[in-house]
């Protein structure tokens, strides 16, 4: 059994690496194509985990890939941050020019010199 939860950790810290990877490079796409093969794995991994007997002696492969899979989940969950924070960005850039009064600012025909500039009225009293 340790040899399986070995094999199935040795593939889910494969598929984060990857998908590290791919986040750092800015390749979303890629980095999306490989949800269902880690969801597949996470899952795999967490079945054989609880089969796992824990009464008897545990190889010492085992703490150090669980290290390896500890270190590999948190680059990939810091990459997912900057992923997620860049995405924001962009969308906010987005809305920022979609919220914009229309035209570019620059004079031309049928266009206010000023987009966005209300009417104003002046009164001079003494």
């Amino acid at each position: 059994m340790t040899m399986n939860l070995i094999e199935t950790a040795e593939v889910l810290e494969a598929l984060l690496r990857e998908e590290t990877a791919a986040l750092k490079a800015g390749d979303l796409r890629a980095a999306a194509a490989l949800q269902p093969a880690k969801t597949i794995a996470v899952e795999h991994f967490v079945k054989v985990r609880a089969s796992l007997d824990t009464d008897g002696p545990l190889d010492h492969r085992v703490a150090m890939l669980v290290d390896g899979l500890r270190d590999s989940a948190a680059a990939n969950r810091a990459a997912l941050e900057d992923a997620l924070a860049l995405q924001a960005r962009v969308v906010k850039a987005i809305a920022r020019v979609a919220t914009r009064p229309e035209g570019n600012g620059m004079p031309g025909y049928a266009r206010p010199a000023r987009p966005g500039a209300g009417a104003v009225a002046f009164s001079v009293r003494a």
